[in-house]
């Protein structure tokens, strides 16, 4: 049965009887609504959740994080099932109020890839492919913390749960058919550990790719600069890009300007310059002063390895036709990068790959002849979906 009764919940003195009605399921459909334009967090919106038989809307803005403790008990007890299309972005929200994740979590988009659609098919089209059901996304970009919602606000915020349910079982039974319900466990569970075990400050320099050009004093200095950023951002809520963007980084270790006049040369904004300029330089001269980063920023492939990653996204093209998914869900860019150096240094990619794709992809790569590697890595069986 699709959820029909829609309920606004907006006074404290409501929720403890609808935790009192959310206990007694065993899955839930939740999704979020918040603003993030000038902020380090999001600032929350609105708290969708669905039974089979009703919609509540929880409204964060007017009811404080403490008062909403309780409903965060139910949602995330180890008991409850979430189903939530895309969650990443609401996992960080349910981060910023309840300070954990659920335990047992199903993204109708990761299920969805497995089950042959596109990796990241929007909700609105996958509602009209699977059950021919019109989602409007006219209020995509509202207000969410602007009160009181209007009346569109309200049914795009209901219709984001009210078909979960459905679309959910119906790509489970596509997955049971497939042999693949571990898969998207598995797939899940890894979500939710991203979001666990964030890169830490100090680490976040390595996304900083091109830096693998920068001597080693230099790599230490853009280190000391990425992570300084991020505090200065998560202290202050502001968005991370107000202090400085990642080309600003660049070219304060590039350039290594002394003075603020010189900043604007790399592209510091002025209000900028007035705010964060002195300490900008300053940062910069300390992490100079460190010496060498914690690990070189890796290097990109050579040109050999190059020629291999594109023998190897072939394999992965032929093998995601075979399974019925689409490549890019078997190895990213940098997973099939990192697997290439894996086999250089003449490994199998077991540090690469782990649970159905160590189990699929890897005795298909590994029998795979590389120019780049050393010797050949052991070979295997053909893929295996059970």
């Amino acid at each position: 049965m699709i959820p029909q009764t829609v309920h606004w919940i907006d006074q404290p003195g409501q929720l403890p009887a609808l935790c009192q009605t959310l206990q007694g399921q065993s899955r839930l459909a939740v999704d979020t609504e918040f603003v993030r334009t000038n902020t380090y967090n999001p600032l929350p919106g609105l708290i969708q959740i669905a039974t089979p038989t009703d919609i509540y809307l929880v409204d964060p803005v007017r009811i404080q994080n403490a008062d909403l403790q309780s409903l965060g008990a139910v949602l995330l007890s180890p008991e409850m099932q979430l189903l939530m299309h895309s969650g990443g972005e609401d996992l960080e929200l349910f981060q910023l109020i309840w300070g954990r994740l659920p335990a047992n979590l199903l993204d109708t988009q990761i299920a969805a890839s497995l089950a042959g659609f596109d990796r990241q098919t929007g909700l609105q089209r996958l509602l009209k492919e699977t059950l021919n059901v019109d989602l409007g996304k006219e209020e995509t970009r509202s207000d969410w913390t602007k009160r009181p919602l209007t009346d569109s606000q309200i049914h795009y915020a209901a219709e984001d749960v009210r078909h979960l349910f459905r679309l959910a079982d119906l790509l489970l039974d596509k997955l049971t058919q497939r042999q693949r319900i571990d898969w998207c466990t598995q797939e899940c569970n890894a979500l939710l550990e991203r979001y666990r075990n964030k890169t830490p400050d100090d680490m976040l320099y390595l996304g900083f790719t091109s830096g693998w050009k920068f001597k080693p004093e230099q790599q230490a200095a853009l280190q000391h600069l990425a992570a300084w950023r991020e505090r200065m951002a998560r202290e202050r809520n502001i968005p991370r890009t107000f202090i400085g963007k990642d080309a600003v980084l660049y070219g304060l270790v590039e350039k290594q300007p002394r003075h603020k006049g010189a900043l604007e040369d790399i592209g510091v904004q002025g209000s900028s310059i007035r705010r964060w300029g002195d300490e900008l330089l300053k940062q910069l001269q300390i992490g100079l002063e460190q010496g060498k980063p914690t690990w070189p920023i890796p290097q990109p492939l050579t040109r050999q390895q190059q020629d291999d990653y594109k023998e190897l996204r072939n394999v992965l093209t032929t093998l995601g036709q075979e399974l019925g998914i689409v490549p890019e869900l078997l190895a990213s860019k940098a997973q099939l990068s990192d697997y290439i150096q894996d086999r250089a240094e003449g490994q199998d990619g077991s540090d690469v790959f782990s649970g159905w794709r160590a189990q699929v992809l890897l005795p298909r790569l590994n029998a795979h002849s590389l120019a780049s590697a050393p010797a050949t890595a052991s070979g295997g069986s053909e893929p295996n979906e059970h």
